[in-house]
């Protein structure tokens, strides 16, 4: 398996970690979210798909954005959802798992693919598959990825 250290801040990021049963936030995604005061995870196992919107403090399942870490991202345990979704996704539990997200302004959120998550270890992208979705690491960010069309939206299935 080769290591890559390649992964920008600019791009729109959410780790998983079942050992620990955390989530983390990236400072892009709250960036992206309008630095909220609160969000939400949103879950649709069937599209395989998460995301994190920015709601008001009585919503449904809503989290207050806590202390940020020294990376500047916002970290949550959230053990039994963790756990839901690696058994879903199917993932190794002696792994995180990083996505990259993709923003919906109009909805207030960032939507992430499950299958495109990419195997990290001690915070550094291993690529074992050489799939499409680790080229977008390795990119600066384009504009289509931060303003996809309305054709984009469409075909992205968002949450």
């Amino acid at each position: 398996m080769k290591e890559q250290k390649i992964w920008h801040a600019g791009v729109l990021g959410m780790t998983f970690s079942v050992e620990e049963g955390r989530i983390t936030i990236f400072r892009s995604t709250l960036e992206t979210l309008g630095w909220p005061s609160h969000y939400r995870f949103l879950y649709n196992p069937q599209m395989n798909q998460i995301a994190v919107q920015a709601c008001k403090s009585g919503d449904a399942g809503a989290h207050r954005v806590g202390k940020l870490n020294e990376f500047s991202s916002c970290e949550i345990k959230c053990v039994a959802f963790v756990r839901m979704v690696y058994k879903d996704a199917h993932w190794n539990k002696r792994r995180s798992y990083r996505m990259i997200g993709n923003p919906f302004p109009e909805q207030r959120l960032v939507s992430f693919q499950i299958q495109d998550a990419l195997p990290i270890e001690n915070g550094r992208v291993l690529d074992e598959t050489g799939s499409p979705t680790f080229a977008l690491c390795r990119a600066e960010s384009s504009p289509a990825q931060n303003n996809p069309t309305s054709e984009e939206k469409a075909d992205s299935g968002a949450v």
